[in-house]
């Protein structure tokens, strides 16, 4: 039986972040999908159904703020763990 791998969401407008986090994380065994436009978090999210979501706060459109407060607003994302970088 192939194990469960968690789903990691790293959401950051810089590019060179996403790459870095995204390289030692799938390193670790994660899945990770990374999203550069704070816009596209949610849509994203529904689709890829992170365990862990990982959230720029400061990003032009949306901050990470807003964007936690959008996802917490959907009961499927109630419980998802939710990390600030700055």
């Amino acid at each position: 039986m192939a194990e469960k791998r968690s789903r990691i969401l790293v959401v950051d407008d810089d590019v060179d972040i996403l790459e870095l986090l995204k390289y030692n994380l799938e390193k670790e065994g994660f899945r990770v999908k990374t999203v550069d436009d704070s816009t596209d978090t949610i849509k994203v999210a529904k689709k890829f159904q992170p365990d862990l979501v990982i959230l720029d706060i400061m990003m032009p459109e949306i901050s990470g703020f807003e964007v936690c407060e959008q996802l917490r607003s959907i009961p499927s994302f109630e419980d998802t763990y939710i990390f600030f970088l700055t």
